[in-house]
């Protein structure tokens, strides 16, 4: 988990929000099912460029359901929400690497892509086959099999 662990953990606002890094995957796990902060849901916002209808529909909640969880007392998604939001970022971190720049990272997240037939992976990611689909073709693109 290492690097990539700690890449995810930036995109959903590092230290700042999430407290202590999590080291490894049981770090994660817990993390997820106590629930991740609704804050990390902003820092994924800021970082990715999405507004609150285009968040909910990815993560599969209303958009009540993230402004409830960021009025909380504790200010936690469900650990459902959570997972989603954690495969974004997962997504997310691999883009950044793959691309090597934040900026085209986003880009080519949120415009339609010929190797995903022509869609966006923003919208795929809101199921775990659409995010597979998506690493998939990151992959591909890393080691020059671009299709």
């Amino acid at each position: 988990m290492g690097e990539s662990g700690m890449r995810v953990a930036d995109v959903l606002g590092g230290t700042k929000t999430l407290g202590e890094r999590p080291k490894n995957t049981d770090d994660w796990m817990a993390l997820i099912e106590t629930g991740l902060p609704a804050a990390a849901a902003e820092a994924i916002k800021d970082v990715v460029g999405l507004d609150d209808p285009t968040l909910a529909v990815v993560l599969g909640v209303s958009i009540r359901t993230i402004a409830r969880a960021r009025s909380t007392r504790d200010g936690r998604l469900d650990s459902v929400v959570s997972d989603r939001l954690y495969r974004l970022a997962r997504l997310v971190a691999i883009a950044r690497v793959v691309l090597e720049h934040d900026d085209k990272a986003v880009h080519w997240l949120t415009h339609p892509q010929p190797g995903l037939g022509d869609r966006r992976p923003i919208d795929l990611a809101k199921s775990e086959p659409g995010a597979r689909e998506i690493e998939n073709l990151l992959l591909r693109i890393e080691h020059g099999v671009y299709s």
